[in-house]
């Protein structure tokens, strides 16, 4: 009865995000490396065995639709999932159903798990024998570092498939599409303003876009040119799935003595959302490890400034810790302290056993040392 009453849902209620979304793997812009003949995910739609993969990337670069689409080339049931939501018992009748089917013939759903990097070990643990045994194929989403979130059993079960940010040319011929399917126009200068708010991120792009096709007056006879943005919505920043990336950046910027290098990785970093402390810990051990003793006071400084940043926070911090970055970038550099220390744990991990030389043990009463100074009597 309710279908005599429905009617068909006008597509401009639906996101403009959801409306282009591509409808197969060949579609897919910005990551051809990985959808061209000879990627990864390529492979898992011709192969026949079940797959198990987690894509990695920010925001916005196509994570959730790759997924769905490696279940529809495949043929398969596509099975969304949200990490904050699943239980164990969930991923239990998951896999008992995708054994039916095994049995039967068919081929096994395809799991998608988003937000992956949220699941407990005990939810991680539940995934590793239906993994391990093929009941469903497994594709998790993540916008952070699976190697630190994950755990190493299910690590060794899946592969790490990374998505970079969209690069500009695919933003601006999405951005040119979308409003071209809407009936407009668009003007290059409000397409490149689009591009670096979005910074690689697609959703965000047609976000902005759809803002800008609601406020473009309409004009009769002609089509509409989006000319000029209004007020764009706040940036969502630098995407924080690279945060060890751009940590690692500031620490080799520093090795390399590249001052301007390292001020732009903690600029990033800061303007990311990252805890200060975070960046003067990292401060405190480049300090020890490749400065060292070559320049004791390069460690009192940088312990100074963890203590400062601790008691004055941002944006205050942002000052204190471009000038320890600085002073660290101009120091010379030694790893002698680091090399020494893991070589001689190296060879202590091979000797545990060896007994510390006589003339190296300490005596707490003298007693050893009255004893071993006595002559030995004749027996």
């Amino acid at each position: 009865m309710d279908d005599l009453f429905r009617q068909e849902l006008d597509p401009r209620r639906i996101p403009l995000a959801v409306r282009l979304r591509p409808t197969s793997l060949d579609s897919v812009r910005g990551h051809e490396d990985l959808t061209g003949a000879d990627g990864p995910l390529r492979r898992c739609i011709e192969g026949l065995a079940p797959f198990a993969m987690v894509l990695a990337g920010p925001p916005g670069v196509g994570k959730t639709t790759i997924g769905s689409l490696l279940a529809s080339e495949r043929k398969a049931r596509f099975v969304p999932l949200s990490a904050t939501t699943l239980g164990v018992k969930d991923i239990k009748e998951l896999a008992v159903s995708g054994q039916r089917l095994r049995e039967l013939g068919e081929i096994e759903p395809v799991c998608f798990i988003d937000e992956i990097h949220r699941l407990t070990r005990t939810q991680q643990d539940a995934l590793l024998h239906p993994v391990e045994e093929g009941a469903f194929s497994l594709v998790g989403a993540t916008t952070e570092n699976p190697y630190v979130t994950l755990s190493p059993a299910l690590l060794s079960r899946i592969e790490v498939v990374r998505l970079g940010p969209l690069p500009d040319e695919v933003l601006g011929d999405l951005i040119r599409n979308a409003a071209d399917t809407e009936g407009m126009a668009i003007d290059a200068s409000a397409v490149q303003q689009i591009i670096d708010h979005a910074n690689g991120d697609a959703r965000s792009a047609l976000r902005i876009l759809e803002r800008a096709i609601i406020d473009t007056p309409k004009r009769p006879g002609g089509v509409p040119v989006i000319e000029r943005l209004g007020s764009l919505p706040e940036s969502v920043g630098i995407d924080r799935s690279s945060h060890y990336e751009m940590a690692s950046a500031l620490i080799k910027s520093m090795r390399a003595s590249d001052t301007a290098g390292a001020i732009d990785w903690l600029a990033h970093l800061l303007v990311a959302g990252e805890d200060p402390r975070f960046i003067a810990r990292r401060l405190v051990i480049f300090a020890a490890e490749d400065i060292g003793p070559d320049d004791p006071d390069a460690l009192h400084y940088s312990d100074a400034a963890y203590s400062t940043v601790e008691r004055i926070g941002m944006p205050e911090a942002r000052i204190v810790l471009a000038a320890t970055v600085l002073r660290l970038c101009e120091a010379p550099k030694s790893r002698r302290v680091i090399d020494a220390i893991d070589e001689a744990m190296a060879r202590a991990a091979k000797s545990q056993r060896q007994p510390v030389p006589q003339h190296l043990r300490g005596s707490i009463t003298g007693i050893e040392e009255r004893y071993q100074s006595r002559p030995s009597s004749d027996v």
